[in-house]
């Protein structure tokens, strides 16, 4: 049906549009909302609004405005957005608040789930009392955890922060790039996976197999605390790439993205991402983010091919040192 006909047809109903109808005592009125059936139409304030159809005189459907992936708002405010979609989907036990800085607490396992986010105006954000003194709490609070302090810095906006810190002794870990895409017609995959004889496994919850590609057992906790999707390659019956995909409003977030030593260079992370995009368009979602070190320049390529884009970048900046950890 064409815009701006005087058809009501009934694929229309579950959609938003305008109704202009003759009225009785002359003119036009119109009525905006969405279309419940054939005589009603619900309007913002959800009131239901009951119309004669023969009164029809213009059905105009509107189309719904999509927001690229990472647009639209002030960019502290999608950083905000999406820093705080991470955190949702990948949940620290234990969140404390320190003025607007959020102290998450866990079992040390992951920067994100126990690091300091530090939010507020530059240079240090706000945490409510003096910079040196809010550090020394920040370390007080980790250690009774037997955690290292770590913060957690949206650069350029916090890079004072980050100099000061290392000016102090602390270590930069991690510099990351949070990359977002516009979710597009997913490719077919299927004949890829037969081609190269391989099994694509799409599951509720991490399977052992799974969490042993990488050693991530200790990660079970956090995985199972936000409902998300478990993505598997396998090949002759053994696991061989993996990802995490939670869905969280109009985004799909991307997690432990990993493939086998042996088994890379072979495109298994890039098959993995087409299934997350497949999966995501299937189910109604317009966008996708991920977060990659910067320091591995052929993962970011693959994205940046696939279409993603750095919205912004952050660092992990540490007062002792440890092993290496998800991001």
């Amino acid at each position: 049906m064409r815009a701006g006909s005087a058809d009501l047809d009934p694929g229309l109903i579950g959609q938003r549009l305008t109704l202009r109808l003759h009225d009785p005592e002359g003119g036009y009125r119109d009525l905006v909302g969405v279309l419940e059936s054939a005589t009603t139409i619900r309007k913002r304030s959800g009131e239901i609004v009951v119309f004669d159809p023969q009164q029809i005189a213009i059905v105009h459907p509107i189309k719904e405005v999509h927001q690229r992936a990472g647009s639209g708002a002030p960019l502290s405010l999608r950083i905000a957005e999406l820093e705080a979609l991470s955190t949702l989907t990948w949940p620290p036990r234990e969140i404390q608040e320190m003025g607007q800085w959020r102290l998450r607490i866990s079992d040390g396992v992951t920067y994100r789930a126990n690091s300091v986010f530090v939010a507020g105006p530059p240079p240090f954000g706000e945490a409510g009392v003096d910079i040196d003194e809010a550090i020394e709490q920040v370390e007080i609070i980790y250690s009774a955890s037997n955690l290292p302090a770590v913060f957690h810095l949206i650069t350029p906006t916090y890079q004072e922060f980050a100099d000061y810190l290392i000016g102090k002794g602390w270590q930069q870990k991690v510099g990351a790039a949070f990359m977002v895409s516009d979710i597009t017609e997913p490719m077919d995959i299927v004949d890829t996976l037969i081609e190269k004889n391989l099994t694509l496994l799409n599951e509720d919850s991490p399977t052992p197999e799974f969490l042993a590609l990488h050693n991530d057992e200790i990660l079970k906790t956090i995985m199972n605390s936000y409902p998300a999707r478990y993505l598997s390659i396998c090949s002759d019956g053994f696991t061989i790439a993996t990802a995490r995909m939670a869905i969280s409003e109009s985004w799909a977030i991307v997690t432990r993205l990993i493939v086998s030593e042996s088994h890379r260079r072979q495109g298994l992370a890039e098959l993995l991402m087409q299934a997350c995009f497949g999966y995501s368009h299937a189910q109604g979602v317009k966008k996708m983010c991920l977060q990659v070190d910067r320091s591995n320049i052929g993962a970011q390529a693959l994205y940046e091919k696939m279409g993603f884009r750095v919205h912004h970048t952050y660092s992990f900046i540490e007062r002792e040192n440890r092993a290496e950890c998800a991001c």
